[in-house]
């Protein structure tokens, strides 16, 4: 009788007390919720990786895009044909592979004087902080001989993360007598 003991005691016990045990004593799918339980922590890792890389990218890219642009203000070829703002962002669009929707996302800022005193930097948010317009950002590329500031501003959105990042690239240098 004592050997039908534990089978009586497991019998009137509560199902889930069995299936505890059971589940206990089996290693099987034991990978599976090791698995489960390391998965969310690496993909949030491997996600936050590529985030990083690709806003270091973006920013090196807006970098060199804008220090062309201000290189085609420098050089005469803006003023010699007229390009707009619209016309030289698309120029620095152009130079660019991973910054998405470039054209809307993108503003630019160009501005000129005699001294480098004469010129009062841009501010890229409105009084609600939210990134300006097109129309808010001034667009003088001036003549030659002058002091020129071209920055860019460009509305990163990360993988990760529901807000904003604003790439900055700025460009001071004088244009050539042309």
């Amino acid at each position: 009788m004592a050997t039908h003991r534990p089978a009586l005691e497991e019998a009137n016990s509560p199902p889930h007390r069995c299936c505890f045990k059971r589940l206990a004593a089996t290693e099987r799918g034991s990978t599976l919720v090791e698995f489960a339980i390391i998965a969310l922590p690496f993909f949030i890792l491997l996600f936050g990786a590529f985030d990083i890389g690709f806003y270091y990218w973006g920013s090196e890219e807006l970098e060199n895009a804008t220090a062309y642009g201000a290189r085609l203000v420098r050089t005469g070829q803006v003023q010699a044909n007229g390009l707009t703002q619209a016309q030289l962002k698309a120029e620095i669009c152009g130079r660019t592979a991973v910054l998405v929707a470039c054209s809307s996302r993108l503003r630019l800022d160009v501005r000129s004087g005699r001294s480098l005193a004469d010129i009062t930097p841009p501010l890229p948010f409105d009084s609600n902080g939210v990134l300006k317009g097109d129309a808010d950002f001034l667009y003088l590329p001036g003549s030659g001989n002058d002091v020129i500031l071209v920055s860019a501003f460009y509305n990163w959105r990360l993988l990760l993360k529901p807000s904003d990042y604003i790439l900055r690239a700025t460009t001071v240098t004088r244009n050539e007598p042309f």
